[in-house]
Parts: structure tokens; sequence; C-alpha cells
């Protein structure tokens, strides 16, 4: 224990007598948590930029910042401070003024008159000790807190203004990195247009259009168009846009933003530089720039400031009028996986919260593309992501990486499938597993199999809301009963605007609109609405942010038997709804009625769904045959039709078996009541058979106005058709 002592002694000793912690990068080096070579960078950046060597080796992405806090933690046996957890004593603020604070990057929290205990980003920096000491004429006890938390705490209790706050977390500049691998230089680009001036001068345009090609690949290197380039990507950072369309046309070149879910122009550039800011692009994303009739995928890291990058996954498409690009901004510090601020009820919420921590099962979440599920996905893993969990992903591509979690990129060309993912992912001995989509019948079966045998498995499909997901699923083969067995939960979502709060105001509602969508007529008089007059901060739009609006469907076990029970998707929702389910159009409107979103992000973005079906559909007889029972007899004047649930059944023709019906959910008996004849065949119960019952006076009227059971019905009388003609051909070949 002495020894042990002695050590730390002398370890907290030398940090401190070691120039801005250069000691620290070395024992994280001995520690295992960087390599050699990785510290031997750092140390010659930090010399050169006189910057602490974590925060260098922050920036290179070589350590994070959780790590280095433990690890200091650890080995000078000081606490890590949590501002929100250990209040702060307000009066020590007058003791350690807001430009000590800041030079030094520390912040006070309590004294007893002699010791003053501070929280500090780098406890390792003894000149900044002595200096907070010998201005409050105390001891300092230093503990170590993270930047963020203490960037935070100023902000709270020193009271600093917007402008201090935006230049403590601004993006720092850095230098370029002349490889072309990516790196760029972000300085702040005030007169675009003067920029993109600059860069059409240095273009020759001497060739015209037909050598323009040929003649501008040089330009990419161009500083003016490096400067545009990087411009433009600054702009869609700041502007706080999800995606960067490039797009060319026959007389113009343009630029749009996706910004809160919706495209705006931004920018028109002149056509002549088209071809060295394309090429620049796909410099910078390790794009062929020569290939220019195939579409290439790449991806552009932006290097910035403070430990910072974002990248950039790039898509480039041959157009009528040249290469189209699209970039998807991944900034993993505005990814929002903190559950409680996705858009949830509190009810709903806490429910999906338990659901998830279950030991094994199937949770899918489901929407359009763009519509956020996989921040949900992020945000349901990411409360699992503990010390004792094992968790494996495989995505399509990994857009965003996280500590303690193993991510892996599906590669199809090498047989890396999200199948192949699976199988090899059960073998590692996880407890929850996340699978980027379910696309065929292979993925679905491993992913039921891993969730019924002790595994937690998450997953995405594109389905419109939580009932027509098992559809799905029956389509691509899974049966109903190994869908009821595993699964735990179905969510459902959409992203809708959010109103800025800076200029909502109240808005007299159209009452018969509000019970188009599904208002009841006895909440229309006190349903409020609300609306974004448009104002400098949202940029005229009314709208700021997005919200997400949800749909949840339990695995009750009154939906598994109608799951196994393979109903129609309008009886599921039915069945889902009385067992508590929560539609996207309810969520929709209920955060309008707060002011959160508007009425016509509700009825844009939802859909309402009323009472499908008749109840002769929704809820017909279900008959259980015996073996040999008979079903339909040939000749009889009946007008039923009917559907087969379970079994197997046989069709006879004139005393001999010409015939079977085996395929669950295949209908049969809609001969007789379409042509008005009598039955052609007797169909009897081979075995015990389920069957459900329709009445044959209402067959017509299904056909017109229910397409969904039409199609299905059609399906079944082609299908008896084609066997009848093969078995025709057979007997005429035998002729």
């Amino acid at each position: 224990m002495a020894q042990a002592t002695e050590k730390k002694s002398a370890f907290r000793k030398s940090v401190q007598d070691s120039s801005s912690g250069v000691l620290l990068g070395q024992l994280l080096s001995k520690d295992g948590q960087i390599t050699r070579s990785q510290f031997k960078e750092a140390e010659e950046i930090h010399k050169k930029k006189k910057e602490r060597i974590g925060k260098v080796l922050q920036k290179l992405g070589y350590v994070d910042e959780d790590t280095i806090v433990k690890f200091i933690s650890r080995h000078l046996t000081i606490p890590i401070t949590n501002i929100e957890d250990d209040k702060p004593d307000e009066k020590l603020l007058k003791l350690i003024p807001w430009e000590t604070a800041k030079e030094h990057m520390v912040f006070p929290i309590r004294s007893d008159g002699k010791n003053l205990s501070v929280a500090m980003i780098d406890p390792t920096n003894h000149g900044a000790i002595e200096v907070v000491g010998s201005q409050a004429r105390q001891v300092v006890k230093p503990s170590v807190i993270t930047e963020k938390d203490l960037i935070e705490a100023f902000r709270k209790y020193y009271k600093i203004s917007d402008e201090e706050y935006e230049a403590l977390t601004k993006i720092d500049e850095v230098e370029e990195d002349t490889s072309d691998d990516g790196g760029v230089n972000m300085d702040t680009y005030d007169d675009i247009g003067g920029i993109i001036s600059d860069a059409t001068d240095e273009i020759d345009t001497v060739g015209g259009e037909e050598e323009e090609d040929s003649d501008q690949l040089g330009n990419a290197g161009d500083a003016a168009i490096i400067k545009l380039v990087n411009s433009i990507l600054l702009k869609s950072i700041n502007e706080g846009a999800s995606d960067i369309h490039i797009e060319p046309f026959e007389k113009t070149f343009q630029v749009r933003f996706r910004m809160d879910g919706t495209l705006h122009k931004v920018m028109n550039l002149p056509p002549t530089i088209k071809a060295a800011l394309i090429s620049r692009l796909k410099i910078m994303a390790s794009l062929n720039i020569a290939e220019k009739r195939r579409p290439q995928d790449g991806r552009i890291k932006l290097k910035l400031g403070r430990g910072k990058s974002i990248d950039y996954r790039v898509s480039v498409l041959p157009t009528l009028f040249g290469e189209s690009i699209v970039m998807r901004l991944l900034d993993q510090s505005k990814l929002q996986i903190d559950m409680t601020k996705l858009g949830f009820s509190r009810k709903m919420l806490d429910r999906f919260m338990k659901l998830i921590e279950r030991p094994q099962g199937l949770v899918l979440v489901t929407g359009p593309t763009g519509s956020g599920k996989t921040n949900t996905l992020y945000s349901a893993v990411n409360i699992l992501n503990k010390p004792d969990v094992k968790i494996l992903t495989a995505e399509d591509p990994v857009e965003f990486n996280f500590a303690g979690i193993n991510q892996v990129n599906v590669r199809a060309e090498v047989g890396l499938t999200f199948a192949s993912a699976l199988k090899s992912f059960l073998r590692q001995d996880p407890e929850v597993i996340l699978i980027g989509e379910i696309r065929d019948m292979e993925t679905a079966e491993n992913a039921i199999k891993a969730a019924m045998t002790g595994h937690m498995v998450f997953s995405t499909l594109h389905t419109n809301d939580c009932p027509s997901t098992i559809g799905r699923l029956l389509d691509i083969g899974v049966p109903g009963y190994m869908i009821a067995s595993s699964l735990t939960v179905v969510l459902a979502q959409r992203l809708l605007r959010r109103i800025c709060s800076k200029c909502v105001q109240e808005v007299k509602p159209d009452q018969q609109q509000l019970i188009n969508a599904g208002v009841d007529k006895e909440e229309v008089a006190d349903f409020k609405l609300f609306k974004g007059k448009g104002c400098p901060a949202c940029g005229g739009t009314g709208y700021k942010g997005r919200l997400g609006v949800f749909e949840m469907m339990e695995a009750t076990s009154t939906i598994k038997d109608a799951m196994t029970a393979q109903v129609e998707e309008s009886q599921l929702r039915k069945i889902a709804i009385k067992e508590g389910m929560w539609t996207l159009r309810q969520d929709a409107l209920d955060k309008a009625k707060q002011g959160m979103t508007d009425i016509d992000e509700v009825l844009g973005k939802t859909v309402l769904v009323k009472e499908a079906l008749p109840a002769y559909l929704l809820n017909p007889d279900e008959l259980t045959f015996e073996n040999g029972d008979l079903i339909v007899k040939e000749g009889n004047t009946d007008k039923n039709f009917y559907q087969l649930l379970q079994g197997n059944l046989v069709i006879i023709k004139g005393g001999r078996i010409v015939g079977d019906i085996s395929q669950p959910s295949e209908y049969f008996g809609e001969m007789s009541a379409l042509m008005d004849q009598p039955r052609t065949a007797t169909i009897k119960s081979k075995g015990k058979s389920i069957v459900k019952v329709f009445p044959g006076d209402k067959l017509k009227q299904t056909l017109e106005n229910y397409p969904e059971i039409a199609l299905k019905i059609i399906r079944s009388l082609v299908m008896r058709l084609t066997e009848a003609d093969k078995k025709l051909s057979k007997i005429g070949d035998r002729v």
C-alpha cells in the first residue's frame, strides 16, 4: 500500500512539474490507451502549437475526453466533478473572477476559508493552480471536469453572454491537410459572392463547353475553388443543414441545403466552374475524377478545431447536364441520442424503456427514409451501453461510432451482408444486437432466431405504420407464429418541423379541417392551434428544428394471437388500438395542440386511418372442422365464400379427388357467388382445419370497395386456375 501511495505521489509531482502535461501522454501510452507512435505525433504538434497534449490527442482522434478524465482521476486520486450533482457555492464566483476562470479553465466549487476546491480541465497544470491559489489566498484542491461541463457551468453561474459562450464552443482553425485526404482548413468566409467571382475569374473558359471537363480538372486545386468549396461546407454547418445538393442544369448550377427536412436554394453558381468544383469535391472524397459515366460513393472527413470533425457521405450521380452531388452531413456532436429529447410522451417513453431492457426480444423501428429511425435506434442502444453489456451492430454504412459498441460495416460485394453478419454475431457472445435493416427472409429469420435465444435485437423496416410492419414480415415469408414468439414492440415514427419558439402565435382553427384531421367533434371547440409567424431566428420560415411523432404497438398476448392467426392489417390495427396503441395521427395532433408543431405538418406527414373494413370482413365466423367434415357440397346453391386459416382441405369432383387447398389465408368458394351458379365441387376437411366464413352476397361489394381483400381473392382464384390448366395439359399430353 505504501509503495502504491509513493508511486501516485511521484506521478502527481512529475506531472505537475512537466510542461503542459507531456508526461500525461507518456503515461497514456504506457497504460495502453494510445500507441507510442500516436504519442510522438501528438508531442510534435504540442511543441509546435504550445497546446496541451491531452487536447492534441483528442483532436487527432486517438483518445476521447472521458478516457483522459478517468485516467487523471485514477492516477492523481482526485475526484471527477459533475456540476449538476456537486452544486457550487456561488459566493466563490467573486473570489475567482470570470477572466481568471476563463484563462485557466477553472471553476470554484467550495471553500472552508483555507482550502479552495476547484474543477479543472487539466489538473496537471501546476501554473494555473498557483495563479488561482495566489489570487484566492487559499490552498487549491483540484478535481477534474470535462470541457463541455465546465463551459456549461460558466454559462449557468457566471452568466456569460451568448457571444462569450459561442466563442468558447466555436470551431477552432487547424492547419489544412495538404495531402487531399479530405482535411480542410475551415476559415470564416463572409463574402461568398466575392469568393464565387474569384473562382470564376480563375477558370479559363476559352475552350467552350466541349472542352470544359478536360481543361478544368487542373483548376480543382486552385485557391479560389478550394476556398469556394470550403465556404459551402462551412455554410452548411453554420445553417444547420442535414444535406447539401449540388445540381447542374442546362443553364444553371445551383446549391441547395436541406434544413429541417425541407430543401432551400442557397446559391446559384456560374456553370463555368462546374467541372472544377465537382472535381475538387471528388478529390476530397477520394473518388475517381476521370469517371463520369457511373455513380460513385465516397466520404469526406472535415477536420475542425477543438478536437471536432464532421463527416460528409458523398454520392455522385451522372445526369444529363453533368454530375450531381449530394452530401449528407454526419456531425456526431449534433447527434441527439437522449431518449427524453426525441419527442416521446412521458407515458410512451416509460413503457418503451421498460420493454427494451428485457433480456431478449425483437424491437422494430419503422418509417420512411429520413424519419429518424437511426437516431431512435442509437438512443435505445446507448441506454443499454454499459460495461457489462456486449453490443454488436451491423450497419450500411456505419455513420457514427460509439465507445463501447462493436460496429460492423456491411459490404455485400465481399459477402458481408446483414444476414451473414448476424450469424457471426451469435458466436461473439453479445447481449444486444442491432441490424441496420431487415430486407429479406434470411435476415428476418436470423434476427428472429437471435431474439428467441437470449438476445435483444433491434432493427428497422420501411413500412408506414406498426400494423403494416407485421404484414411486411409475412410477405417476405416469416410465419406468423415466429413473429408472435419473438416480437417485443414495433415503433413507427415521423419527423415534423417544430414551430419556432421566437415567433410562435396562436391561430384560429378551421373546425371542419380539425374534424377531417380526426379530432372528435366534442373536442373541436376547445382545440387550440399554433403557427410560426416567421422571424430572423428561423429565417422567416416559422420553423426551427424537428421533433418526432410516434406510434407504438406492444406485442401483448392478444396481439400475438392476432399475428399467429395472420389477421388482416386493418383488423390488427383495430385490435392494437383496443390494446392501447396511440396512432401517429393522434400523437401529431397532440403535439399540435401543445404548440410544438402546426396543423399543416400534421396533415402533410401523417394519415388518418379510419375503420377500413366492415364488420363482416373484420369479424367473420370461424368454424373448426374435423377429418372428413363437409365444408362445401357439389350442386348446392349457397353463396358463402371461405378462407383457410389452418389445416388442409381436399377438392372432390365426381367422386374423385382433383386437388387440395393447403396454403393458409387462401380463399375458396368464391366462384359460385360471382357466377350465381351451383357449386361445381365438394370440399372436405383433411384432418383438423379452421376456416373463416364470409357472406356470399357481399362478395361483389368486397371486390369493388376493398382492393386489399380483392387482390388476395383474385390471387387465390388465379392460382387454382393455373393448377387446373397444368393438369389439363398433362391429360392432353397423355391423349
